[in-house]
């Protein structure tokens, strides 16, 4: 996967952690220099399907 790259102040971001939402799972970033977070979804997870 290619680096992102920050929308505010176009620098590097880092990962952060990973968070889940009802059945959905997001990886969130975090920019190190002006602190904006930003969230991308992953995906689902299959063990919340019954």
């Amino acid at each position: 996967m290619m680096g992102m790259n920050c929308k505010k102040c176009d620098e590097k971001l880092m990962k952060k952690g990973i968070i889940q939402s009802g059945n959905s799972k997001y990886e969130v970033y975090k920019c190190n220099e002006c602190g904006h977070e930003e969230m991308k979804a992953i995906g689902v997870n299959p063990s919340y399907h019954r």
